[in-house]
């Protein structure tokens, strides 16, 4: 098991906005990429303007490389 997930550095590179509706079935994921730190506060701040919303910072997981398991 990786423990990659349970130490974030502000400076960490490779992470999304993720987002949840509190009472919907809502979900959604912006496609900027930007630092952890940079998105916890972008995700403070989205909060503070809509609380319908849930907003959290997500680690963006590589695409599977389908090229190589289909040859």
């Amino acid at each position: 098991m990786s423990n990659e997930n349970l130490v974030k550095r502000d400076e960490d590179t490779g992470y999304i906005i993720a987002w949840k509706h509190k009472y919907d079935f809502e979900t959604g994921k912006f496609d900027e990429q930007m630092t952890y730190g940079e998105a916890r506060k972008r995700c403070e701040e989205l909060i503070a303007e809509n609380s319908e919303k849930t907003y959290w910072p997500e680690k963006v997981k590589p695409a599977p490389e389908f090229h190589l398991i289909y040859k």
